[in-house]
């Protein structure tokens, strides 16, 4: 029966604003982790945890690790989303962010190949890991907690916060490693790339402070009270809302692979396919990531007006149209070309996708259910299309001895997919949550 979720009159500003804080760090913590380990990847990894191969390879094998992250995900999702439906939003929130903080500082503590061997790619291995774990249940777990305590009628604006606190991790990722390719190229991988590694404690501090404090989801306070509390929620879900769980991995797929192709593989792809300087191409994603945060929240509020699935299934479809003229432009070799492909494409279309799903996803599950099966749902798709399409890109163009083509039709076909599924949605946009 699609009722209310909870009363909205429980809900007090200062609840909703510390979630909302709480969120945005959230994000910024995720992404700053990712696209720091992203470009660290692209920038200096190959070097210093697989010098005895060469630059192509090297730049697969950065890859291979950078997915093995992404494969670890849906066990996170798995075993903390089910948590997350038994014992509350809150304290899950908290173990994601400690297990995502944690991990990013250990990787900046790790030897080089040059001092450990072996050991040195194997470390770097533990601490994805442990990273991809946590990550598997924390964008869920925020854009849940934001969906149920949003006010009636703008769950898409306030569903967005943690895209936009994504976008802005992005954009520090980015640009914390573009300051530092100042550096004499020596020092840089002496100790330089350590630095947003370390850095990223006090991201976390300031994180935990915030989300120690913040109030338990009145929605699921409310199922707590009726004692409908699901015992097994995977159980549940696989067994009663099946069906959700499929649409949002489909959904998942464009959005995924978007973000870490089109943001992060074309660091690696604009420097050795193209010959763009390191910093020319960071610089690229980093406006990139500011036109993210300007119009993320721009999209999430126009889902609350024009509905879920004309934003989400319209940016899908936009995306695969410009999948060639994006690689045509950024191998014209002129900056500016390439920059608005990035920053059109990577910074914009996709983000139409990226700031409306924290709603729509949430939305189609029921709240018993809500954490697991928007954790288990986005996490598979991100393990498949996330974490092994920048190593499907690099491969598809080694393949093709450096041609963007191959590479483009396997992004394609991925968008398309991604549309199809939006067309089998419900639109749940002017829907009350499901109780």
């Amino acid at each position: 029966m699609e009722v209310s979720a909870y009363p909205q009159e429980t809900v007090s500003s200062s609840s909703l604003r510390r979630v909302m804080i709480g969120a945005i760090v959230g994000g910024i913590i995720e992404w700053y982790d990712y696209f720091i380990y992203a470009s660290a990847t692209a920038l200096v990894f190959r070097t210093l945890f697989f010098p005895t191969i060469d630059p192509v390879a090297g730049i697969i094998a950065s890859f291979a690790t950078f997915a093995v992250g992404q494969l670890v995900r849906p066990i996170g999702a798995i075993i903390l989303g089910n948590l997350g439906d038994r014992i509350g939003r809150k304290p899950i929130l908290v173990v994601t962010f400690t297990l995502m903080g944690a991990a990013t500082f250990a990787i900046g503590l790790l030897p080089p190949y040059g001092a450990v061997g072996i050991l040195a790619p194997i470390l770097l291995v533990v601490c994805r890991l442990f990273q991809g774990f946590g990550t598997g249940a924390e964008f869920a777990g925020v854009s849940v907690m934001l969906t149920e305590y949003a006010p009636g009628g703008r769950r898409g604006l306030f569903g967005c916060t943690g895209a936009i606190g994504s976008s802005t991790g992005l954009t520090l990722g980015t640009g914390t490693f573009l300051a530092l390719q100042a550096l004499p190229h020596d020092q840089l991988l002496a100790w330089g790339w350590r630095l947003p590694f370390l850095a990223s404690a006090i991201l976390v501090a300031i994180g935990l402070y915030i989300r120690t404090r913040i109030e338990e989801s009145p929605a699921f306070v409310r199922l707590i009270e009726q004692q409908q509390v699901e015992r097994l929620p995977l159980r549940g879900l696989i067994t009663q809302e099946w069906r959700s769980l499929l649409l949002v991995g489909g959904l998942a797929a464009g959005i995924q692979m978007g973000t870490y192709v089109f943001l992060t593989y074309i660091i690696a792809y604009s420097t050795v396919q193209i010959h763009f300087a390191p910093s020319t191409a960071t610089f690229m994603v980093t406006l990139a990531g500011v036109a993210a945060m300007i119009v993320t929240p721009i999209f999430g509020a126009l889902s609350d007006v024009l509905g879920r699935k004309f934003v989400f299934g319209g940016s899908a479809l936009l995306a695969a149209i410009c999948v060639f003229p994006y690689f045509a432009l950024i191998g014209t070799r002129n900056a500016v070309l390439a920059t608005v492909a990035i920053v059109g494409l990577g910074g914009v279309i996709i983000q139409a996708m990226a700031g409306t799903q924290g709603s729509m996803f949430a939305e189609v599950f029921s709240t018993k259910l809500r954490y697991s099966g928007f954790a288990v749902g986005r996490e598979v798709s991100a393990a498949i299309f996330g974490g092994l399409s920048p190593l499907i890109a690099a491969s598809l163009v080694a393949s093709t001895h450096g041609a963007y083509w191959g590479m483009s039709l396997y992004l394609i076909a991925v968008l398309l997919l991604t549309f199809v599924v939006v067309l089998m949605v419900p639109e749940t946009a002017r829907r009350p949550l499901r109780a």
